[in-house]
């Protein structure tokens, strides 16, 4: 079917390009053309008038544990390592599978609430979360969050590293590429010099793309180094975890060798999370002069305490400002960018975060004409600094709507907040 849809102020993320009371045709989930006019010869099937909104690709969430919807303001006041240890690890010793099923499925409503059309999310069960994933439609490259400290060199009976592999045959390319899955080792505090090095092998083997927790305060970094004289970057690298161009989260605490060792590869910033554990600032200019990819992402609703992807991007402008003193560094085109291109670039997915022919036609309207917006000098500053996750109207994944001005398409989501409630008695 071919869609029409007309009188759209469009954010492209294709370079820097805006297109006023613009014009996008899309077939088959696949953008056919974005311009001032439309084709005389295009013929659609479907018109949508936008109105005056505002359209962009859809955000690309590139680091999260979905699932962790489950555990939102369950803990506050903790630092990373207690909040792991004492914390959320005994909690998710309790989790069963069909409970986290259900909570990636809030999580993907949430996502898509908040216009999310894609997710790297890790996290365990990770089989029930795929199908949640293709149940819904939402793009996500999944992981099944692997560690193991002991020491050794071979872990091939490691049952995490064993589902894995399970989850890489099963689902890696299901629904016509909407599921691609990655080897995510945890943490260099998780995981043994060994472990890191056997998933490493097993990513290469399967051609998986790795990401992982790195460097995410002063505390592991230090800790690493009192271990292994390197650091966490470093030990990665023996690791041969930086072997192909790999995506990692948070990179709080960088020396300028973890920096030059990182180049060519991404780095997901997650402000919110880091500002909430008392983790510290990422210096995301100073990476990306680097040579580095930036991409957002929200971590776990547990550390967030939410999935909106505009709170990241309003979050990230005003930390460059704040801590650099100058707020002509914060670029809100450059923060949309890193939210889209950047994160499509983490998730090594080519033809998403752009709004130009040939890409998908993942996309979302925002409604303008709340008191917020207006007189809406410029729209690119607006979605940073005045949008609010729940301007969305319509967020559509590769041509398909999945959420239209507060109905789920995919989503049974009466049957989502029930089956919550239950989990929660079930829990705590």
């Amino acid at each position: 079917m071919k869609t029409l849809l007309k009188n759209a102020n469009i954010i492209t993320c294709d370079g820097d390009k805006i297109i006023y009371n613009g014009y996008m045709g899309y077939e088959d989930g696949k953008i056919l053309f974005v311009g001032e006019s439309a084709p005389a010869d295009f013929k659609p099937d479907e018109i949508e008038d936008a109105s005056g909104n505002t359209v962009m690709p859809g955000l690309i969430n590139a680091h999260s544990h979905v699932a962790m919807t489950i555990l939102r303001s369950y803990s506050e006041g903790y630092s990373l390592q207690r909040w792991l240890t004492e914390k959320i690890f005994p909690i998710e010793a309790k989790l069963v599978c069909e409970q986290t099923y259900t909570a990636t499925l809030s999580g993907i409503a949430e996502s898509l609430r908040f216009g999310t059309t894609s997710i790297n999310d890790t996290y365990f069960f990770m089989d029930r979360a795929a199908d949640a994933y293709l149940e819904t439609g939402i793009n996500a490259n999944i992981s099944r969050c692997v560690m193991n400290p002991e020491e050794g060199e071979d872990f091939s009976d490691d049952y995490r590293l064993k589902e894995e592999i399970e989850l890489y045959e099963k689902y890696d390319g299901a629904g016509r590429g909407q599921i691609k899955v990655e080897m995510f080792p945890h943490a260099v505090y998780t995981c043994s010099k060994g472990y890191l090095k056997q998933a490493a092998e097993i990513a290469k083997k399967y051609d998986m793309p790795v990401s992982s927790h790195l460097c995410e305060n002063e505390t592991e970094v230090s800790e690493c180094l009192a271990k292994y004289g390197k650091t966490p970057v470093e030990v990665y690298a023996d690791a041969g975890l930086l072997d192909k161009p790999a995506s990692f989260a948070h990179c709080v605490v960088l020396n300028d060798n973890d920096i030059s060792l990182l180049k060519g590869h991404s780095i997901v910033h997650n402000p919110i999370s880091n500002l909430k554990l008392g983790s510290g600032v990422a210096d995301i200019l100073k990476y990306q002069k680097s040579g580095i990819n930036i991409a957002l992402g929200t971590d776990g609703a547990s550390s967030n305490n939410n999935l909106n992807m505009f709170e990241e991007m309003k979050t990230a402008a005003l930390l460059i400002s704040g801590i650099s003193g100058d707020p002509s560094l914060a670029d809100p085109y450059g923060i949309i960018k890193a939210a889209t291109l950047g994160g499509a670039v983490a998730m090594h997915r080519e033809t998403k975060g752009m709004l130009k022919e040939g890409f998908d036609a993942d996309y979302i309207t925002v409604d303008v004409s709340g008191p917020h917006h207006i007189p809406n000098h410029n729209i690119v500053n607006n979605i940073v600094y005045s949008a609010l996750g729940g301007d969305v109207i319509k967020t559509v994944v590769r041509g398909k709507t999945l959420y239209d001005r507060g109905e789920f398409k995919t989503v049974d989501y009466e049957k989502v907040v029930y089956d919550m409630k239950k989990i929660k008695k079930e829990l705590f």
